[in-house]
């Protein structure tokens, strides 16, 4: 891996066979089924990159770390972080599944390989076969299949979060805005 460069984050798109009809269903459902707390699902068009989903994942486990979240739970922090906000209510509304969403991404949010004296990860958590097998086991029950492109930026990703649509740099707009979700 070069400067810069990141690996994939354990994050798995899924296409819904048939577009959401109730979130608030679907979500709790989700909870039910899911492993941990460690995973989470977010809206399709949320994630802009792999390195914004690692951007945010490093906020949210390193506040993890230092006892220091300002959600309850390390999914509820992520997402918080994601979406760019100290106001939980507001990040679901924002990053969460709507009515009408074609596919969402599920999200394994695994525990920091340590942080630095200056608050830095110190490496990238290695890759966990067991943790893609559970994730393809739970795609069948939420009714999808696979989807196999990466996160890309996206404008109704940008939308939904707010970001003015003459932004430039969508990627760099929401690990901006990542970033400043814990600003104190």
């Amino acid at each position: 891996m070069g400067p810069g460069d990141v690996p994939w984050f354990p994050a798995w798109g899924v296409n819904l066979n048939e577009p959401i009809e109730d979130a608030g269903a679907l979500v709790n459902s989700w909870i039910e089924h899911r492993p941990s707390n460690r995973w989470a699902m977010i809206a399709g068009p949320i994630p802009s990159s792999d390195r914004h989903l690692w951007a945010a994942w490093h906020v949210s486990t390193r506040n993890e770390e230092r006892d220091s979240m300002v959600a309850r739970t390390i999914d509820a922090e992520f997402i918080r972080i994601l979406a760019g906000t100290h106001q939980i209510r507001l990040a679901f509304e924002r990053i969460g599944p709507r009515e009408g969403d074609g596919h969402v991404w599920i999200v394994y949010l695994p525990k920091t390989t340590g942080i630095d004296s200056n608050g830095l990860l110190e490496e990238y958590p290695a890759y966990d076969s067991e943790i893609e097998r559970i994730a393809s086991n739970l795609m069948p029950w939420l009714n999808g299949e696979l989807r196999t492109a990466r996160p890309i930026p996206n404008m109704e990703g940008a939308k939904r979060l707010g970001i003015p649509s003459d932004t430039k740099s969508i990627e760099a707009s929401m690990i901006s805005m990542s970033a400043s979700a814990d600003i104190r």
